[in-house]
């Protein structure tokens, strides 16, 4: 049985034409690499017929620096994925469709919401956010197994889903 996440993403990417997988993240802050680990992980795993569908692109904390190497790619589809703490158990994946246009929080993840804002206004992409509940953001501690677990669920996920495997 698939998990939220994925029923949640199978059915807003039915429609799949160009994927970016856009990992963001601090790779020194133990599980805050989560995005990253995503992403390093479908540049191994995807074979060349998969990444002519699925682009991986790695942001660190620098996301608003992406934004045109996004729109030259025309995706239509966009999965931006992060940690969050949305105080759960670590490992936690949740996924949600991004409308910035209905969510324009100037004060809440500004530089987030403002990156949001810029690429729904220069690309015509669906924006989702796939977060990863951390346990812990300690500088210069390795990612920890739950975050690895789950980025690992995420990258088979995506994996399966350019195999057109995912219902």
């Amino acid at each position: 049985m698939a998990e939220n996440w994925q029923a949640s993403l199978s059915k807003g990417l039915a429609d799949l034409e160009r994927l970016v997988v856009l990992g963001t993240g601090n790779a020194l802050k133990a599980d805050d690499a989560a995005g990253l680990l995503v992403v390093s992980l479908l540049d191994h795993h995807l074979t060349r017929r998969q990444k002519s569908k699925v682009k991986v692109l790695r942001a660190y904390e620098i996301i608003d620096a992406i934004l045109k190497k996004i729109k030259n790619l025309k995706p239509s589809h966009l999965i931006i994925v992060d940690a969050i703490n949305l105080g759960k158990k670590p490992g936690t994946i949740i996924a949600t469709k991004i409308e910035p246009e209905k969510k324009r929080r100037k004060k809440a993840g500004g530089e987030f919401y403002s990156f949001l804002d810029k690429l729904s206004t220069e690309t015509a992409c669906q924006i989702y956010f796939l977060g990863i509940q951390p346990e812990t953001l300690d500088f210069g501690h390795p990612i920890t197994s739950s975050v690895k677990e789950a980025a690992k669920k995420i990258a088979d996920f995506i994996s399966r889903l350019a195999s057109g495997k995912v219902n």
